[in-house]
């Protein structure tokens, strides 16, 4: 831009020239300020929405955090009922084992008493043959 002492000095076209330069920069200067503006303004939008992802990954980090908690007492809790319906399942197989025991020796008896029976029937089937001859 011109001095305004030296667009004072001059006359006719040589300070028109002068002044019209002066108005030339003069719109330059705005446009590069306006440009400025702009620059600012979208820097400004663009820290903006920086500033909230960064509070939706701290958010998201919070919820992640607290999901990992709950499926570690999840996991815990799991751990805690296998291991009680394994305890549950050797007293159960116990239980069972003695329960075979006992059915088979039911098995045994009667089958001692359907031999003792048809020993019985035999007999006195051979008996009454016996009787009758």
């Amino acid at each position: 831009m011109t001095d305004k002492a030296d667009t004072s000095k001059k006359s006719g076209s040589g300070r028109a020239a002068a002044l019209l330069g002066d108005w030339r920069a003069a719109e330059r200067d705005r446009a590069a300020a306006v440009s400025a503006a702009e620059v600012a303004l979208r820097a400004l939008a663009a820290a903006q929405a920086a500033e909230e992802a960064a509070s939706q990954s701290d958010e998201s980090a919070r919820a992640a955090e607290s999901a990992v908690r709950l499926a570690m007492q999840a996991a815990e809790n799991a751990r805690k009922a296998a291991l009680a319906a394994k305890d549950l399942a050797t007293i159960l197989s116990g239980t069972a084992e003695g329960d075979k025991l006992r059915a088979n020796h039911a098995v045994e008896v009667a089958d001692e008493a359907l031999q003792q029976a048809a020993d019985v029937f035999h007999e006195d089937q051979v008996r009454r043959r016996e009787k009758d001859d």
